[in-house]
């Protein structure tokens, strides 16, 4: 009875989650205007429409958290003993008429990146922007690329059973209203020995910060020079913040709608083969709200930035800290 309760308890949880999520509905006015609002923001994001869009496949980010990712994509090297694409090409390498799905794939830059490797392999990129769609549509046909691109609403798709080794995730599943919905058509297309590849934002919902994360980046802040305090995106103009900035994003468009419900959604029908937590820390300070203050060539800039790191590390390490980001390969 009580091993019932907890359960129930659970799902009631998660669901009120969904609730606080603007009481959104599939298909309703308001998801509508959000969903329209995440595209309009990443055609931005990705310039598509204009005759330079092609190269732009990834996201702009500061020069300081291209450096913590390419520290975090260590991380998953080490535990791998390979980098990401590397180590899906490789698994795609090993089945017989591969094929990959990846669910809200934007341009598609990584998954061009994983075809170059794996050119035997199928691969099949679903978005929701078909603006965005089409600037990896046009990369993949001009290198006879075997990647097709197609507009999808991920809390709707339906996955063909067992049709893919892999489903690829790339910073996707945080904007998933429906989670557990779309994680059991993950587990329903997926083939014998396939994996689901994750890697993906897990703060609170909403991008807030857990208590004890909070509580730690704000005592880190107030030690620091004013010109690493400059919000460069939250006002109309640069400003300096007497605290981190912080806001609940469920607002507004679909970011990090249930993003403290990904692990939990995923744990419940998937065995985890892979995890490595990222970003206690980081994420707070490098991200580009705050990373444009850093410059890498200065060495105060750079003091600051591998302390920062080696403390988030190391809080992460020893449980003190939850991670706000996370790479995984679950079964």
């Amino acid at each position: 009875m009580l091993i019932w309760l907890l359960e129930r308890w659970r799902r009631l949880r998660l669901r009120a989650n969904v609730l606080r999520a603007g009481f959104l509905r599939v298909g309703s006015g308001a998801y509508r205007q959000r969903t329209s609002e995440e595209i309009e923001h990443y055609h931005e994001c990705h310039g598509a429409g204009e005759p330079a869009a092609a190269s732009a496949l990834m996201e702009p980010a500061p020069a300081v958290w291209e450096e913590m990712q390419r520290r975090a994509s260590g991380l998953v090297s080490q535990e791998l003993g390979a980098d990401i694409v590397s180590y899906v090409a490789g698994r795609l390498a090993g089945r017989a008429e591969a094929r990959l799905v990846s669910l809200g794939c934007g341009p598609g830059g990584v998954e061009l990146a994983i075809a170059r490797q794996a050119r035997a392999a199928s691969i099949l990129c679903l978005d929701l922007n078909p603006g965005v769609l089409a600037l990896g549509r046009e990369a993949a046909e001009a290198e006879g690329l075997n990647v097709r691109f197609e507009p999808t609403d991920l809390n709707t798709v339906t996955l063909e059973p067992g049709a893919f080794d892999v489903v690829f995730c790339h910073a996707s599943l945080h904007h998933i209203l429906e989670l557990e919905r779309l994680a059991d058509q993950i587990k329903r297309t997926l083939r014998e020995g396939g994996a689901l590849v994750v890697t993906d934002v897990i703060t609170r919902n909403g991008y807030r910060m857990w208590p004890e994360t909070r509580r730690t980046v704000q005592a880190i802040w107030k030690t620091l020079p004013e010109r690493y305090r400059v919000n460069h995106t939250a006002y109309a103009g640069p400003r300096i913040d007497e605290k981190v900035w912080e806001s609940d994003m469920r607002g507004a468009g679909m970011e990090c709608l249930r993003s403290q419900d990904i692990l939990p959604v995923l744990r419940e029908r998937f065995e985890v083969e892979c995890f490595v937590p990222q970003f206690a820390l980081c994420r707070r300070f490098f991200d580009t709200m705050y990373g444009p203050n850093y410059d890498l060539s200065r060495p105060l800039d750079r003091a600051v930035v591998d302390w920062i790191w080696e403390l988030d590390c190391d809080l992460i390490r020893e449980g003190k800290l939850g991670p706000e980001t996370f790479f995984g390969v679950f079964h």
